[in-house]
């Protein structure tokens, strides 16, 4: 399953984001993991409901927001921690620089946007 981050605010000393699919009445984990959909220009955190994968998108909009407040606490529909997700992007972008398998675009977005 696919969720868009639609709105993204900075408050209480957390990133929260907001998706338009309610997740209440599910446990979500983290699988560790983060990926690029360079045609489309997001960054993605995969969550595991137990049932399927969900590939939380972060679009280029929300790119900001997450370099602003980097390494805060980041928060899905105020029920679920991203773990690591600081972490993981680090991981992602380093791999992303002078790369240009995710086309010269892209990289450039994310060089742009993002202290590498």
């Amino acid at each position: 399953m696919d969720i868009y981050v639609n709105e993204i605010k900075f408050e209480n000393d957390e990133l929260k984001c907001y998706v338009e699919e309610d997740f209440s009445d599910k446990t979500l984990v983290s699988m560790g993991q983060m990926i690029v959909d360079s045609d489309n220009f997001t960054i993605i955190y995969i969550l595991d409901d137990g049932e399927e994968f969900i590939r939380t998108h972060f679009v280029t909009e929300t790119w900001e927001m997450l370099e602003r407040y980097r390494d805060s606490k980041i928060v899905l529909n105020d029920q679920v921690e991203l773990e690591d997700f600081y972490t993981h992007l680090e991981e992602l972008l380093e791999n992303i620089e002078g790369n240009n398998n995710y086309g010269k675009e892209f990289e450039g977005k994310i060089v742009e946007t993002f202290t590498i």
